[in-house]
C-alpha cells in the first residue's frame, strides 16, 4: 500500500478568513479525488491539522490528479510517500497508521530537513514493497516533476485534455478563448506526451 502526506507550504501564514477558504477548496480536491479513483483509495482522502493532506492509495492515478488539481490553484506543496503495511482503524486516512505512514512522514520530514536543496518530493520504500508500488510511486514522482515545469495556464488547459479528455474547441470553450490559442498553449507543453504514457501507465 502507498501513504501520501501532502503539506501545503507557507499556509500556517495566511489570516484566518483565507484559512477557511483554503481549507473549503483542499476539502473539496479530496472529495473530487476519492469519488473520481475510489477504487484505488483504500480509505477516504482525510485534511489534517488544517494544511496537510492524507491519501492511501494502490495506484499512481489519485495521487497524480491531486498534484495537478493543486498545481492548478497555484498552491506550493511538499509530498512524502511510503510504502508499507497499514494499520486501517476506521474509513478516513488519517485514522490509519503502519509503517507506509511512518515512511511517508520520514520522507516528508528528509524533505523539510533540506536547506539548500530546493526538492518537493520524496519517497521511502519498506523491505518488501512490490515492483507495483515501487513504480507506481516513482511515476507519480515523475509525472509530479513534469507538472511543476507548466504556467498555471497551460495546467488548466493540461487538465482538460489529460484528465477530461476534452478536445481542442471543448478546451477553448471551458477556458473562455480560441481554439487557435488552446492550440498554441499546448503545443508549448509536454501535456500530448503526457497523456499518451499516462494512457500506457493504465494498461
Amino acid at each position: 500500500m502507498i501513504a501520501a502526506i501532502i503539506d501545503i507550504v507557507a499556509s500556517r501564514d495566511i489570516n484566518a478568513h483565507e484559512r477557511r477558504r483554503l481549507d473549503t477548496k483542499i476539502r473539496d480536491l479530496l472529495v473530487q479525488t476519492h469519488r473520481r479513483f475510489n477504487e484505488y483509495c483504500a480509505a477516504i482522502p482525510a485534511l489534517t491539522q488544517g494544511d496537510s493532506m492524507e491519501l492511501l492509495v494502490s495506484s499512481w492515478q489519485p495521487l497524480v490528479f491531486l498534484f495537478h488539481r493543486i498545481l492548478m490553484e497555484d498552491l506550493a506543496f511538499r509530498v512524502g510517500l511510503g510504502t508499507g503495511e497499514v494499520i486501517i482503524h476506521k474509513e478516513n486516512a488519517d485514522e490509519c497508521d503502519g509503517p507506509a505512514f511512518w515512511n511517508a512522514r520520514e520522507a516528508l520530514d528528509e524533505i523539510k530537513h533540506m536547506k539548500y536543496m530546493n526538492r518537493s518530493a520524496g519517497f521511502n520504500f519498506d523491505k518488501d514493497t512490490s515492483n507495483n508500488e515501487k513504480n507506481a510511486v516513482v511515476n507519480s514522482i515523475l509525472l509530479l516533476t513534469t507538472l511543476h515545469g507548466l504556467s498555471t495556464t497551460q495546467l488548466k488547459q493540461c487538465f482538460y485534455y489529460i484528465w477530461e479528455k476534452k478536445s481542442i474547441s471543448e478546451i477553448a470553450q471551458a477556458v473562455k478563448t480560441s481554439k487557435g490559442n488552446v492550440s498554441k498553449t499546448l503545443s508549448k507543453t509536454p501535456c500530448y506526451l503526457l497523456g499518451k504514457v499516462m494512457t500506457f501507465l493504465n494498461h
